[in-house]
């Protein structure tokens, strides 16, 4: 599937590719040694096939067993709706929460291989614990009957370390395998990368399903857990061929700390205005020169003595962007409730299709990677070339803006479509659900695809690892909302419909606003080291 350059890579930054970390022409690729390995100009790394098999296979694991995992707490470990719904999110919330703890233990610590192989071990540990659980009698039975519920937390606490410790590092790994005269083949090995990722995606989602309903959850789960055993397996062999950095240290702390330093200065500065204020009006004829001069600065620039101005430069730059992420958690709060409380609406609907073919409730969320395959080429070529042609090109915040309201357009009709259900004497066909599909993956592709571009090329060259992870943030807040939701529980699901959708197309008012009041800004380069210390110098004098 031939994708254009810049959407490939916003997609593929949704599955923790960073693109930013890549090798480029002017950045050789060096071993242990940090000697440069030159290859083929003309032929893939032999590495490539090892880490390919790894993603892939993690991928095709990760999304068969979400898929299942909702039925499987309110049909095989008793919980209510409400409280599978908890569960899903929850463990949702975590796998894209500790990315973060990923990328920094690779970058400061162990390296990519290192961190790779030792969570994969961890990944494995999970599964394995998960599909333990599906066994009747294993875990044990709760007062009420039902299997107890330690097994599952165990096992979905380490997959969700797991999947978060390889989601910001094996993209960037695969990347380090080619030299510096091999950059020109990156664009097809991510065409590729992509494609596998989301056609894994679609065949876990219905393979998962139909092997839990006609063998066994346990062997359900075990076939994910099997595939990452093999997989880690491949990967550890072709550990001879790969193209090793080390570890350079992360810009996290970094940035954290310039935020901290601009914040506390910035809490003294509007101290002082208080200050000055109330002091003026119980003595309103005291001479101005009285009082200290506050400079017009941007709050950040406190952090210049310690720290490179171009450094904090940037890290002003990531916060411009992280402005723009606020509202964002609101849409995956609504997008990922299709992996839980749509399959639960799926599993009341008359599900024959086909002249008596019966669809699984857990298989109706393929139709999303589904679409997303479907649909990117024609927004891409079609749609916003369309626009660009009638001289109104949607820039990428105009999308988000769109994708926002159409977003919640597909709650709306989840709604309808539940208070349909509930007062109809038969079930609806199970067709009835497509179109809130069809719905919520424009929505995605308008809002997270485009949100990925933006992010990309609005943030510097040495923040965008930070920006992608604070993205995969965005998905584990939005995911702790709907835990909250649930926990408070009392709502039909029809009026949570609705209540999420309200939600929704409140983020998409304020993210107009926020649209409206960002300015784009183009990259430029990072000082030389010589203009670095000289800045230094300079800020340290003053």
């Amino acid at each position: 599937m031939a994708i254009k350059s810049v959407e490939e890579e916003r997609v593929l930054e949704a599955e923790g590719v960073v693109i930013s970390d890549l090798p480029r022409s002017d950045a050789p690729i060096v071993s242990e040694n940090y000697e440069e390995i030159l290859g083929d100009p003309n032929k893939y790394p032999s590495s490539v096939k090892f880490i390919m098999v790894n993603e892939v296979c993690e991928r095709f694991s990760f999304y068969g067993l979400r898929a299942i995992l909702a039925l499987y707490l309110t049909r095989f470990m008793g919980f209510t709706e409400d409280k599978s719904t908890v569960v899903v999110h929850a463990f949702t919330m975590a796998a894209y929460a500790t990315p973060l703890l990923g990328g920094w233990i690779s970058d400061t610590y162990l390296g990519k291989y290192r961190t790779i192989l030792y969570v994969s071990f961890i990944y494995c540990l999970g599964s394995i614990a998960l599909a333990t659980t599906a066994i009747p009698g294993v875990t044990g039975y709760d007062s009420a009957g039902n299997p107890h519920w330690w097994g599952i937390l165990i096992g979905l606490s380490l997959i969700a370390l797991g999947t978060g410790g390889i989601k910001p590092v094996v993209s960037t790994f695969l990347g380090d395998q080619f030299a510096s005269n091999q950059g020109h083949l990156l664009t097809t090995i991510f065409h590729i990368f992509y494609f596998c990722i989301n056609l894994g995606s679609v065949f876990s989602t219905i393979l998962t399903p139909y092997i839990r309903s006609k063998v066994s959850y346990a062997v359900a789960f075990a076939m994910p857990a099997g595939l990452l055993l093999i997989a880690t397996l491949i990967f550890f062999l072709g550990r001879k061929l790969y193209k090793i950095q080390k570890p350079t240290g992360s810009i996290l702390w970094t940035s954290f700390h310039i935020i901290l330093i601009g914040a506390w200065a910035k809490t003294k500065q509007v101290s002082m205005k208080i200050q000055y204020f109330f002091f003026h009006c119980l003595r309103p004829g005291l001479n101005d020169r009285t009082h200290t001069t506050i400079p017009n600065s941007h709050w950040l620039d406190a952090a210049r003595g310690l720290y490179p101005k171009h450094t904090v430069d940037d890290v002003r730059s990531v916060v411009s962007v992280l402005v723009v992420f606020i509202p964002l958690p609101f849409f995956w709060s609504i997008f990922d409730q299709h992996s839980s409380r749509w399959v639960f609406q799926a599993e009341r609907m008359n599900r024959h299709i086909f002249g008596g073919y019966e669809v699984e409730p857990d298989q109706m969320p393929a139709l999303n990677p589904f679409l997303v395959l479907l649909l990117v080429p024609i927004f891409d070529r079609g749609i916003y070339k369309a626009f660009d042609k009638c001289r109104f090109p949607l820039t990428p915040l105009k999308r988000m803006s769109v994708g926002m309201f159409i977003a919640s357009l597909s709650f709306v009709y989840a709604g309808f479509l539940q208070l349909a259900l509930d007062r109809s004497e038969e079930p609806l066909s199970i067709v009835w659900q497509l179109p809130q599909y069809l719905i919520l993956t424009i929505g995605e592709i308008m809002i997270s695809i485009t949100g990925l571009e933006f992010a990309y090329t609005q943030s510097p060259k040495t923040m965008k690892s930070l920006v992608m992870a604070t993205w995969l943030l965005t998905v584990s807040i939005g995911n702790l909302l709907v835990v909250v939701i649930a926990e408070i529980g009392g709502m039909a699901m029809w009026l949570s419909f609705f209540f999420f959708a309200g939600l929704m197309f409140v983020s998409f008012i304020v993210f107009v606003f926020i649209a409206v009041m960002y300015t784009y800004k183009s990259e430029t380069p990072a000082p030389k080291d010589d203009e670095e210390e000289e800045s230094l110098v300079g800020e340290k004098n003053q």
